[in-house]
């Protein structure tokens, strides 16, 4: 009896490795972050503060790309930037220029599928 529950946990471990493995593919493709600011030099943040620039980050990594990247602010209003042209290797900024208190959800489209979600907050 010992034998099958290590048996049945060795595959379950496996399966669950297994699926993780597309996930991961899947995002070694595109970087994508949000800075508070927009020189290439920011680091990604999860809060900013209500004053500080903002900035939603892209690079794509494997091949020259279209991506949509909208914003959802904490009234529930979204707006997007669409068919923005990538250059692989190359980092983009679009900036966010809300100074509303709260969190906000940065969504990153390739071909219609979503490649990154990003959440902060904007503090103050």
């Amino acid at each position: 009896m010992k034998g099958l529950k290590t048996l049945s946990a060795t595959l379950l471990a496996i399966a669950l490795l297994a699926s993780a493995v597309p996930a991961t593919a899947g995002a070694a493709a595109y970087r994508h972050y949000v800075a508070c600011g927009v020189s290439e030099n920011a680091k990604p943040r999860h809060k900013c503060p209500k004053r500080a620039k903002k900035g939603a980050f892209f690079r794509s990594v494997k091949a020259d790309v279209r991506y949509s990247v909208c914003v959802k602010f904490p009234t529930k209003k979204r707006i997007c930037a669409k068919a923005q042209p990538a250059e692989k290797g190359t980092l983009y900024v679009n900036k966010i220029t809300s100074n509303i208190p709260g969190k906000h959800k940065v969504i990153w489209y390739v071909e219609g599928k979503r490649v990154g979600l990003f959440v902060f907050r904007v503090t103050g």
